[in-house]
């Protein structure tokens, strides 16, 4: 995981406890956000009446914008780095599952004996479409990993640009991008793109980068290690009063667009930031709970085909019930967890976690 990264790379000031903390709450996060996204996509919403599904799908926008903030929050001293290796590293990371999955996928669908099902799905040209854009009419929809990808790309070269100022340039990315989520041009941008998932939403992915790499970089959330319950509270009553209320006002186009999701999200991964492992003195439990929550990114990217191909063999999930989305959740784990022990040593790994 990125988190991995972060912990061998931090600075010296941080104790290895306060490293663990922060570890152990971005992964709880991201698991609840792995969870979040497979009700999204994969729940009907008129399948029951229970009140906390109600609330988890009226908020799942919210796992997008966090996945993007972690991420660069996480990446942010390989992006400052003057280490190819470290910056391999992440491409990496991001480009194996991003090419991987769509082949493994198209060729599970050329073999299996139910492809005249769904051979629309898989055609060779969709497969195509998928590996340049990241998203298109397939069972696997890529436009997530195609941005982070692409403002990656962004993000260095405006570091390399302007290597003394780079914090202030990307804050006013960040303002540009704005302006264009609340203008006028964001519907003219969504009109000429809105067909290409990843290109409709990459100026709406922007603001949460650099968000999560200000955050890195201004070290907020390990200064608010400092007053945790100030900052519980606070953030709590804060996302709270913007769910509530119109406090933000929407903008046209996208979705991700505006705002809201922004400043939610960081109230979100402020409280999870704060999670803390101290209460518990066994070792070896510490350690299982770390590792056990290390394929959130695997979950992320299977999910859509493991939903996919459940529904062609048994049932359709969108028909049933809360059960159905944690059967999903689960196999998707398992094969996430098989795959990266199996693949330890090897970086096929990354298409796991």
């Amino acid at each position: 995981m990125a988190e991995e990264e972060y912990l061998k790379k931090n600075d010296n000031d941080i104790n290895i406890s306060n490293k663990k903390t922060i570890h152990f709450g971005f992964s709880i996060l991201k698991n609840l956000l792995s969870f979040n996204v497979i009700i999204s996509h994969c729940f009907n919403i008129n399948s029951t009446k229970n009140k906390t599904i109600h609330y988890l799908i009226k908020r799942r926008g919210i796992h997008v914008p966090s996945f993007m903030i972690i991420s660069f929050y996480f990446n942010h001293n390989t992006l400052i780095s003057f280490d190819t290796k470290k910056k391999i590293y992440r491409f990496e990371r991001l480009f194996i599952p991003y090419l991987g999955w769509p082949i493994i996928i198209f060729i599970i669908c050329n073999i299996t004996k139910n492809f005249n099902r769904y051979k629309n799905l898989c055609s060779f040209k969709i497969l195509i479409i998928q590996l340049i854009l990241g998203s298109g009419n397939g069972i696997l929809h890529f436009w997530f990993l195609f941005d982070l990808i692409f403002t990656t790309i962004i993000f260095q070269i405006f570091i390399l640009l302007f290597r003394k100022n780079y914090l202030f340039i990307l804050n006013l990315l960040l303002l540009f991008s704005y302006f264009i989520q609340y203008s006028k041009y964001s519907t003219i941008l969504y009109l000429y793109t809105y067909k290409f998932t990843s290109l409709a939403r990459e100026n709406n992915m922007i603001p949460f980068a650099v968000t999560g790499f200000t955050l890195s970089s201004l070290k907020v959330l390990r200064k608010l290690e400092k007053y945790k319950f100030n900052s519980f509270i606070f953030s709590l009553i804060t996302y709270y009063l913007i769910h509530s209320y119109n406090i933000f006002s929407k903008s046209s186009g996208a979705v991700y667009n505006g705002l809201k999701l922004n400043v939610s999200s960081v109230c979100e991964i402020i409280i999870f930031s704060l999670f803390s492992l101290n209460n518990i003195r066994n070792n070896k439990l510490k350690t299982f709970l770390l590792h056990a929550t290390n394929y959130s990114g695997g979950i992320f990217y299977l999910h859509q085909a493991i939903q996919f191909f459940f529904k062609n063999i048994i049932y359709d999930i969108k028909k049933g019930s809360l059960l159905g989305i944690l059967i999903i959740y689960f196999i998707t784990y398992l094969i996430c967890f098989f795959g990266n022990f199996i693949f330890k040593n090897y970086k096929v790994k990354y298409l796991f976690s």
